[in-house]
């Protein structure tokens, strides 16, 4: 039990409780228009109360050619100093099927309250939790990841919104609440342009974001509550993976594609040799996120291409980095199983008396390409102008919804069929999305959160440095040492975003990473305190996160001040 969570009593807590209860009641699937309506919601609550005009300027920015036409809130309060502090959240959540029986509940804390025990006999460990922090937890989607993060900064701003009627802030603060950050973060890149704009019109130095994204333990039986000075990035390399076409009756005449891929999925999934560690941290071992191969219906045609996705973490691994050692792990696991296939072909050829035609087999071969070295060869074949018109009717062919994974390997597949290169071969490419790693930075924020942390003995507050979840902390800051110079040659859907409007294909990604470089925002997470995120047992720790947390938030901004 931490010290003073029995007992949730602050000044903040009533109102952070209720914030985020009339948060979570909509719902903001992402994507979907609810994601607008709790946009439209945080403005209502910045402003209820008399607070009309109490900030410099507030309101709704749309996304750019978002197709859902989604919109950031935002409030942003001028100080004295143009020192200047982000607050950030995000406002989107995964849907609630998981929910099963209780999912008509899914969005009132209130009704799963009542329903606890049908909910702790769905939910492994939650019964637990319920005996060791009684009448201390609220349930229901968003409630922690992340509507009560975005409930502690407006309680924040409100209150120093408050105190500027009588005596203006040193610190200028703004608020910013995102959707779409469980999809493709469309808000936080809408967010990185908005900031930029906003610094230009008011001559702002960001000091850097405080995002209250949520927090959890790490181990079993830790009491710890976590600060966060930089956040985990992610990678999604790809492979496309070709045996040969054969008849079921003759398999040594081809070569299963399953079988090379298992081999990869065996050597790369679950990969402790791929994990980062830095100082105490470690990422979590690379994982498929899908596989399969890619035969549409039943026939006896052994499955001659299969693909699969691999979600790499990051605090450190650059995109050049983690390619060169897939295609050096992809190579030698090609070359085991083209090896245990020769072996089984002569095992079985001398089992059927034909040792003659065993001692003559020659050993097969393969090879493993990148994206950029297998369009390199399609354009000495057919030259660069065909390989881009190729390329341009494949990606013509697809409506703008379908999705980018899937684009991708189309596009993959459209360049292998012209380059006239035959399998077995393993071709590895980057999809979508990509998250950078951002690293502790020495800085005015970090030193204030240390502070924080340190002045509060009563209880076990720790400072990290990565934050263990994806999260909308990557778009803010840019290390300099990310070089995404490969990435972008071995995405096969990205675009540059200083292409002119007129030309960005439909379905393409991209990243604003110049612009993300020029904001350059230090980051922290300070968030909510609870369990279950992205499932049925999703619950905040009120004590902590409607009575610590904003308390916590505020104290940072207020050393941040004093700094000037």
């Amino acid at each position: 039990m931490v010290a003073g969570e029995n007992t949730p009593q602050s000044d903040w807590y009533e109102t952070v409780r209720e914030l985020t209860l009339r948060l979570v009641h909509i719902n903001s699937v992402s994507p979907g228009a609810g994601e607008t309506q709790v946009a439209e919601e945080v403005v209502r609550l910045l402003r209820e109360g008399g607070f009309d005009d109490a900030y410099t300027d507030m309101g709704l920015d749309p996304i750019e050619n978002d197709p859902h036409q989604r919109k950031n809130a935002y409030a942003f309060l001028q100080g004295t100093s143009k020192r200047t502090v982000v607050l950030l959240g995000h406002i989107d959540t995964v849907e609630t099927a998981d929910y099963g029986a209780l999912e008509p509940f899914a969005l009132d804390p209130e009704a799963l309250a009542e329903r606890q025990a049908q909910l702790a006999a769905m939910t492994p460990g939650l019964q637990e939790d319920l005996d060791a922090y009684p009448g201390d937890w609220m349930f229901g989607r968003g409630v922690i990841d992340m509507k009560s993060g975005v409930a502690a900064n407006i309680a924040v701003l409100r209150r120093l919104a408050e105190q500027a009627r009588t005596e203006q802030p040193a610190l200028s603060v703004v608020l910013l609440a995102t959707p779409d950050e469980e999809n493709e973060s469309a808000g936080v890149l809408q967010a990185v342009r908005f900031l930029l704009r906003l610094r230009e019109r008011y001559g702002l130095e960001y000091v850097g974001a405080i995002n209250t994204d949520y927090t959890t333990s790490l181990y079993p039986g830790d009491t710890h509550r976590y600060f966060y000075t930089g956040t985990i990035g992610k990678l999604l390399p790809s492979f496309y993976v070709i045996g040969r076409e054969s008849h079921v009756g003759d398999p040594y005449d081809g070569l299963d594609a399953n079988l090379i891929m298992a081999e990869l999925v065996r050597d790369l999934s679950m990969c402790e040799d791929l994990c980062d560690m830095v100082r105490g941290q470690m990422t979590p071992p690379p994982v498929t996120l899908h596989a399969g191969d890619l035969k549409e219906r039943y026939n006896v045609q052994i499955p001659f291409t299969a693909h699969f996705y691999l979600n790499v973490l990051t605090f450190t691994t650059r995109p050049n980095e983690l390619l060169r050692r897939l295609q050096y792990r992809a190579e030698a696991s090609l070359a085991r199983v083209l090896q245990r296939v020769d072996e089984s072909e002569r095992r079985w050829l001398v089992a059927m008396g034909e040792t003659g035609r065993a001692l003559r087999l020659l050993p097969r071969t393969g090879r493993v390409l990148s994206y950029a070295d297998l369009r390199l060869a399609a354009m000495r074949t057919h030259g660069e102008e065909a390989v881009t018109e190729a390329l341009d009717d494949e990606w013509s062919r697809w409506p703008a919804t379908l999705d980018k994974r899937e684009r991708s390997l189309r596009l993959v597949q459209r360049l292998w069929a012209l380059s006239g290169l035959r399998g077995p071969a393993v071709v590895i490419y980057f999809a979508p999305p990509f998250y950078p790693h951002v690293k502790a930075t020495p800085c005015a924020l970090h030193e204030a959160v240390a502070a924080v942390a340190g002045a509060h003995d009563e209880l076990p507050l720790v400072v990290q440095e990565y934050f263990p979840f994806l999260s909308d902390m990557s778009y803010l800051r840019l290390d300099a040492e990310i070089d995404a110079s490969t990435l972008i040659e071995n995405m096969p859907v990205w675009q540059d975003t200083a292409a002119p409007s007129e030309t960005i294909r439909p379905g393409a990604y991209s990243l604003p990473l110049e612009a993300i470089r020029q904001l350059d925002l230090p980051v922290v997470n300070l968030g909510p305190y609870g369990r279950g995120a992205h499932q049925r047992g999703e619950r905040a720790l009120m004590s902590y996160s409607f009575g610590t947390l904003p308390q916590l938030v505020y104290e940072t901004i207020e050393r941040l001040a004093a700094m000037d």
